[in-house]
């Protein structure tokens, strides 16, 4: 609930103004000079949660504006609390110095990383963005060489079908990488609309039956609901990335099963497997970015953490139940919501 709490304020706070962040920051530093000044207790690191604020969502001049405005705030509470003869003494005045230095470098050093985070992120968006037009292309010829079927012996067919399976699983890749950014910056528009859950697994399952012919594991759904209002490209996206997780732990001769059931939350969609299972230690913190199982070739750890977003952009929530040796279970339940065009889902009855 509290992580859920703050991707939701971090997405919010990364879509506002410099002004909005700017007035924000100074609301917190208001409410934290008043608790300040009626609290026995020292609040003056509380002041740097404002200019934080400020520096990471507003930049370098929302920071010192904030920053320079914590100073002044903390040192007028003291002052007021000392009474006006030691208003002006020089140690305080040596105080409100090193204050202010330390709040301005802490800006500086806050916005630096912001920067790097942003360009970072910009330079992995254009490398990888550009990779989509080569694999799209190369998944396009390899289709065409597929379908002239005739011509082709055994090896051959074998060996196109392998390359499609590498270059989907590159493009899922890809997508995910791009749209993690865009789920967290806020940017990533979810329209809700009714949609036929029956062919939504079926679309989602198409592109991997190449990879579970060649792995010989089944691939199965068990849908007891048929219509849903949900964001259908994000929960097909979900469940391929669910259902290629689980192919990639599932040993032969085993099957994936896709289900559907009603939830007092909403819809839950489940994707099992009969795969080795997770670690419970690991289990806790799979959805965060780069986390893998332990003796995983290959891959991110980027594609648990898509559908993490992705399901929190439609007000829903995910998770696993997983035992060593049993198998393991991903969830993730999407609430029921109006039909809407609009950027955001809207929550039925609310």
């Amino acid at each position: 609930m509290l992580s859920r709490l703050l991707w939701r304020a971090d997405a919010r706070l990364g879509r506002m103004s410099r002004r909005r962040i700017t007035a924000l920051a100074l609301l917190i530093a208001v409410a934290v000079g008043i608790a300040d000044h009626f609290t026995p207790p020292d609040l003056l690191v509380l002041y740097l949660v404002p200019v934080m604020v400020a520096a990471w969502y507003g930049g370098r001049r929302p920071g010192m504006v904030v920053a320079l405005y914590a100073a002044a705030s903390a040192f007028l509470t003291q002052s007021l609390a000392r009474g006006a003869a030691q208003m002006v003494d020089p140690v305080s005045i040596v105080n409100l110095g090193i204050r202010l230095a330390s709040y301005l470098a802490m800006v500086w050093v806050v916005a630096r990383l912001r920067e790097s985070r942003r360009q970072q992120q910009e330079l992995v968006g254009f490398l990888v963005h550009d990779l989509r037009s080569p694999l799209s292309s190369a998944i396009t010829g390899l289709l065409t060489l597929q379908q002239q079927h005739q011509r082709l012996d055994d090896g051959e067919r074998e060996m196109i079908e392998l390359a499609l399976v590498s270059n989907q699983r590159a493009l899922t890749l890809v997508n995910s990488i791009l749209d993690v950014a865009k789920l967290e910056g806020g940017k990533m528009p979810v329209r809700c609309v009714e949609t036929d859950l029956r062919e939504l697994v079926r679309h989602s399952l198409e592109g991997l039956e190449l990879w579970a012919r060649g792995a010989e594991v089944a691939l199965e759904s068990d849908l007891k609901v048929d219509r849903w209002t949900l964001d259908p490209d994000l929960t097909s996206r979900v469940l391929t990335n669910l259902v290629g997780n689980a192919l990639k732990f599932s040993p032969p001769g085993s099957k994936v099963v896709v289900s559907a059931d009603p939830d007092p939350h909403g819809l839950r969609f489940s994707v099992r497997d009969q795969g080795p299972g997770i670690p419970p230690e690991v289990a806790e913190e799979i959805f965060e970015p780069f986390v893998q199982v332990k003796g995983t070739r290959g891959g991110t750890g980027l594609g648990l953490t898509f559908c993490q977003l992705a399901v929190r952009a439609q007000g829903g929530r995910i998770g696993v139940q997983s035992a060593l040796g049993q198998g393991s279970t991903f969830w993730f339940v999407v609430p029921p919501h109006r039909p809407s065009e609009a950027a955001e889902c809207e929550p039925d009855g609310e």
